[in-house]
Order: structure tokens, then C-alpha cells, then sequence
């Protein structure tokens, strides 16, 4: 009763700062309170107790009390939501959001990894909100993206014309926000005390006024931003987050979305793969393409791959990012955070100092090899024996770091 007292306090605060929409009396019947908290937590009634009632005899009936906290935030989150920003216009019942969500046939999102950066992404559903059926993921600025579709999973360099026919599908993986269920998932991470909090803001991009739904875990604090019209979230965001280092550690970890859209018409053939398109055998073929690397033409490949390693170990000196980036592969994945934390490392005279070549080039199958040595501060040094590989485009051989034999593959 001391938790349910608390989530009703945050109910009853957003519902005073809302006079006109606090007196009406939203309507929620037993199947729309069954679809935010599971069956077996709702206590038997044989009386229809919860048709007529409002939020306040709702969450302090006494079949409720046997509730467990999540569960009272679940429901706490689904009242809440249902008062109608706007003074005269009524409130609405949370079963308009659920078939909202349950009217998703396309989704458009962009936003930011917490290792990975800006990305964008497209996504279409066959009435199952909780699960796309064809997903487009790539990050903003880049030719590399990845398609899965029921007719296979797979990258795609939109530059190169090249893919990879992949074993991870994303369809199903934690980062998509699964429409259907989103705020119960999030309130189920949510914390006892004030761990949901609602209220009004103002929404920068559009100038309008939305209602912002602040879910508090015991790590992080996150905010969604939900269109009153519509009844479908517009944002999120990671408010407060304690380990940030933890969620770098996840494959794909969103740290915030500054854009979703729904129901627009995808860019055409998006979700296809191309029929013309060269398939290769590994990830890192599809990272290459005609506008990056080493151009090797006019020399050994002994030659080229002596050339890569040292203007690739003098930008990682440097710290010249654009060169990095067409140079060796690895330095593609590093975010703007990653890139700004090196940049302090550097200025702090704690970055790659001195490099030394220390062995030739050799081949093994495909691959080359140029053992090196880098050097740091204080003396420190690291072994990194250079793996370089070497591609055609249109007559012209580019020559690419791809990762290193200490390390593996850049995937």
C-alpha cells in the first residue's frame, strides 16, 4: 500500500495541473486493464467493480491490493497516460494507445548507440507490433547497411554494390522497441518510490506540447515523449545513465531516439536485395568500397602493404580521423564519444607515441601481414601485426587494414 500510495501521488500531481481533464472519469473495463497486467496478478471479481470508476478508487480498490509493485506501475503508467493534455477535451482510455500501436504497418527511427552512433532505420509490420517483418539498420552517412527481410538477412554497401548474406537477424534482438508492449516493458525496469513520473513538456522540434513519461530503473532514468493526438511516442531518451560502459558492451544499445515516425511509405526496393549485387564471403568485404584505401596500383604488394601500415600508424599518431577511417577498417566503428575520449587521451600526452616496423610482409592465403610495433606513453609498447587485404574496383587495387592477427577481423 506505501508503494501504491506513491505511484498514485505522481498520478494525482499530473491530474491537478490538468483541472478540466482531472474531472472526467476515464472508462477502462476488465480486457484493457487484462492487456497491462498479466491475468494472474488481477485478483477474481465477480462484479463488473471496474466499469464507472476513476483513477483515484481504481488504484485503491481493494481487489488491487494484491498486486505486486511492477505491476502497480504498469497500471500506474496506463492511468496516467489516459489524461488527455488539453483541458476540454476528454480524457482518453490507454486502449487508444494499444490499438494505436496494434495499426503500426511502418516505423521510421533515428537515433544514436551508445557505441555504434547516429543510425537510422526503417521497419515494416504485418500486425504483430511487438515484431517487424523486414528491418533496413544503417548508420547516418554510411554506405554500409544491413536488410533482414523474410527473404534472408544480409549486408549491403549501397556504393559498392557488394553483400554478405549474414546469420544475425535484428528482427527479434532487444534493441528494436517492441511497439505492443513498450511501456510495460519499461516500467517493468523500473524502480519502487517515484520510478514513473508524468507531466508535460515542450517538445523543441515541433513547438507543441506533449506528455513526457519519466521511468526510473535503478541505473538509468528514461524519458518518453508521447504525441497527444496520435497516442503514439515521437522520442525517447536516456535522461540519467550510471554505467554507460555497460550498455557499450551490448552488440546494439540505443541510447536515444530523436525521431519516430509511422505509416509513411518506405523509400522504394529499401527492404531488396539488389539483383545485380556482387556477394562476397566475409562481413569486412562489404566495408570496403572504391572511395577509401590505399590505391596499390604501380606497386609490389610488398610495397603497398609497407605504404598502408605507415601512413596508417602515422594518422593513429596524428590522430587524423578521415585518414584512419579509409585506412583501417576497426576505426569505422568508434562513435563520436569514442572519438572525443581519444582526443583528451591525446591532448593528455597518454595517445600512440612512435611506431616501428620490426618484420617484412608476408601472405597467408588472401591476407598480409606486416609485423609492427607501437609505442606509448612511458615506453609502453604493443605488438600489433598488421592484417592488410586488397580489392578490385573497376581495374583500380585498393589496399585496406582489415584488423590485425593479435586481434582478428574487423566484423
Amino acid at each position: 500500500m506505501k508503494d501504491m500510495g506513491k505511484f498514485e501521488n505522481a498520478i494525482r500531481d499530473f491530474c491537478r495541473a490538468r483541472h478540466a481533464a482531472a474531472r472526467t472519469t476515464p472508462q477502462f473495463d476488465r480486457k484493457v486493464l487484462a492487456d497491462a497486467v498479466p491475468s494472474k496478478q488481477i485478483a477474481q471479481d465477480k462484479t463488473p467493480a471496474f466499469a464507472g470508476l476513476g483513477v483515484r478508487r481504481i488504484m485503491m480498490h481493494k481487489r488491487l491490493t494484491g498486486l505486486t509493485a511492477a505491476a502497480i506501475v504498469v497500471v500506474a503508467v496506463a492511468l496516467a497516460i489516459s489524461v488527455f493534455p488539453g483541458g476540454a477535451t476528454p480524457a482518453y482510455a490507454f486502449s487508444d494507445t494499444i490499438k494505436a500501436m496494434n495499426k503500426i504497418e511502418t516505423v521510421y527511427m533515428k537515433g544514436e548507440f551508445y557505441l555504434q552512433g547516429e543510425f537510422e532505420c526503417w521497419m515494416r509490420f504485418d500486425g504483430n507490433p511487438d515484431r517487424p517483418t523486414h528491418v533496413w539498420l544503417g548508420r547516418t552517412g554510411e554506405n554500409l547497411c544491413k536488410i533482414c527481410s523474410p527473404d534472408g538477412v544480409f549486408g549491403f554497401n549501397r556504393r559498392s554494390n557488394r553483400v554478405h548474406f549474414a546469420l544475425r537477424d535484428e528482427r527479434s534482438k532487444s534493441w528494436i522497441p517492441r511497439f505492443g508492449s513498450l511501456f510495460r516493458d519499461a516500467t517493468k525496469k523500473a524502480g519502487t518510490g517515484n520510478a514513473v513520473t508524468i507531466h508535460d513538456q515542450l517538445d523543441k522540434a515541433s513547438g507543441a506540447t506533449v506528455i513526457a513519461i519519466d521511468v526510473n530503473a535503478p541505473k538509468r532514468q528514461q524519458r518518453f515523449l508521447v504525441d497527444p493526438e496520435t497516442k503514439l511516442p515521437i522520442r525517447f531518451e536516456t535522461v540519467r545513465e550510471d554505467d554507460p560502459t555497460e550498455m557499450m558492451r551490448q552488440t546494439l544499445a540505443v541510447r536515444q531516439l530523436s525521431e519516430i515516425r509511422y505509416n509513411e511509405e518506405p523509400p522504394e526496393g529499401i527492404f531488396s536485395l539488389p539483383k545485380d549485387a556482387l556477394v562476397v564471403q566475409e562481413e569486412v568485404d562489404c566495408m570496403v568500397d572504391p572511395d577509401s584505401g590505399l590505391v596499390a596500383d604501380g606497386m609490389t604488394r610488398e610495397e603497398a602493404c609497407l605504404e598502408l601500415t605507415r601512413q596508417a600508424c602515422q594518422a593513429m599518431i596524428d590522430l587524423d580521423q578521415a585518414r584512419l577511417e579509409s585506412l583501417a577498417l576497426f576505426f569505422r566503428l568508434w562513435s563520436n564519444p569514442i572519438w572525443e575520449q581519444v582526443a583528451q587521451m591525446k591532448a593528455a600526452g597518454q595517445w600512440v607515441q612512435s611506431y616501428e616496423i620490426t618484420g617484412d610482409p608476408y601472405q597467408e592465403g588472401d591476407r598480409w601481414y606486416v609485423p609492427t610495433e607501437v609505442k606509448g606513453p612511458g615506453g609502453q609498447t604493443e605488438t600489433q601485426t598488421v592484417m592488410i587485404k586488397f580489392y578490385d574496383f573497376d581495374g583500380t587495387t585498393h589496399a585496406f587494414s582489415i584488423g590485425s592477427k593479435e586481434k582478428g577481423v574487423v566484423d
